[in-house]
């Protein structure tokens, strides 16, 4: 549309068109689900644009998937089989297409149109596409209009403009479930397997990932069960939380699932580990506490335990005393003449052995909101659990440390008991 004709045109219909513009934009902004985006547009677009608007999007196994909103207030939806471009030549054209170019669909092209979409279109004398079209100039769908007048110059306008903000809500919608997909995928490798059992031992973890877009972090946990009975078991914490962090617990936990195999010693691990992280030139580093298990007759476990700069291990005996079980270690991935440290323990029936992270002692809250957790604390608490079974065990500490947090934001928490019966 020229600028003398925008002119000759009544100041009141400019002012409702930028005001039905302005509603677009503002009810289509937020929407990040393509159906629930898809749907609006046609809603949006019927009665304003056309008495009849379908909005019509590629789908998977060569089908077409369509939104129609009609008078009544109805959502009319459904899934088509696509039609070739030598069928449907200007409706394929559109679904390429990179500008917003209203086009009228032959009345004999609509007529091999499957019949739920024919059915929703009606008798309606003219049938026009528009291409919605990204900020990117990339398609995603088309926007099909019904209506009884041919259309004019200024509708013409407002549909490519309509058609330019649908496109950008389409796009940005479906680059979001992109993401989506790619974090969940993400979550699904990396977040802490389902225990095993292991005769002779029982044990509990528990996982709370720092608030982020992902529901994994920096802290993990792992159990490997050997074939001769006896297993290895390992908690860390890698520098950092979110995707990045995510990403190098995977490496750390599929290098000890593998490298478990070969080596039994928890210190002779780490440096393996270390060599590993340095070699791949990160400066993500990790503390580590790793033990191997072996059991001694019946209701005993002798433990090999191995840290690498890790909070020290507790062992809650059955008299009730907390014992912290110091091992020195350096952390792992820093540098190559890094030393680690191993310690032996041995653990009776009622007797739990307890790794923890430093989200744990490092959670900060109580009176102040600003006061750590501390050892000290942790200490009383797991005293506080004697007798009572290690799932219980963790969920108190899980609910103390929450108590204390007092709604403040916290580090990744990760918590794994065992004990032998």
């Amino acid at each position: 549309m020229t600028d003398a004709a925008a002119s000759a045109r009544p100041a009141v219909a400019q002012q409702e068109e930028a005001a039905f513009l302005a509603d677009v934009g503002g009810r289509l902004c937020g929407s990040l689900d393509i159906a629930g985006t898809a749907s609006a547009v046609a809603e949006l677009a019927s009665p304003v644009l056309a008495e009849r608007a379908i909005v019509l999007l590629p789908a998977s196994r060569g089908r077409w998937e369509w939104w129609c909103h009609v008078l009544d207030g109805r959502t009319l939806h459904g899934k088509v089989r696509r039609l070739a471009p030598s069928v449907a030549p200007v409706l394929a054209r559109a679904m390429v297409a990179s500008q917003t170019t209203l086009r009228v669909i032959p009345r004999a092209e609509v007529s091999v149109f499957p019949g739920p979409l024919r059915d929703a279109l009606g008798d309606f004398s003219e049938i026009s596409v528009v291409p919605l079209v990204t900020d990117q100039g990339v398609t995603p769908g088309v926007l099909i209009l019904a209506r009884s007048e041919p259309v004019t110059e200024p509708e013409q306008q407002m549909t490519r403009q309509f058609a330019s903000r649908a496109g950008a809500a389409l796009g940005a919608a479906s680059l979001y479930g992109k993401q989506l997909a790619a974090i969940e995928g993400l979550e699904t490798t990396l977040h802490p397997a389902e225990l095993p059992t292991v005769p002779g031992a029982r044990m509990a973890a528990l996982y709370r990932p720092a608030a982020g877009p992902l529901r994994v972090g920096g802290d993990f946990y792992d159990v490997h069960p050997r074939s001769d009975g006896t297993m290895l078991f390992v908690l860390g914490d890698v520098c950092g939380n979110g995707p990045e962090a995510a990403a190098l617990t995977g490496s750390i936990r599929h290098a000890l699932g593998a490298l478990h195999l070969v080596e039994r010693e928890p210190h002779k691990l780490m440096d393996l580990v270390n060599q590993m992280l340095l070699a791949t030139g990160r400066s993500r580093f990790a503390s580590l506490v790793v033990g191997s298990m072996t059991t001694r007759g019946a209701d005993t476990m002798r433990v090999a335990l191995g840290s690498g700069g890790h909070p020290c291990p507790l062992v809650l005996r059955g008299d009730g005393r907390v014992e912290e079980i110091i091992i020195p270690g350096m952390l792992v991935g820093v540098t190559a003449s890094a030393k680690f440290g191993q310690e032996s323990v041995e653990l009776d029936r009622g007797d739990v052995c307890l790794l923890y992270t430093d989200g744990i002692t490092e959670a900060r809250g109580g009176p102040t909101g600003d006061e750590m957790f501390g050892e000290a604390r942790l200490n009383d608490l797991l005293a506080a659990c004697l007798g009572k079974p290690i799932d219980t065990i963790l969920a108190d500490i899980n609910a103390g440390v929450a108590e204390w947090l007092g709604g403040n934001d916290h580090d990744d928490i990760a918590l794994l008991a065992v004990q032998p019966y």
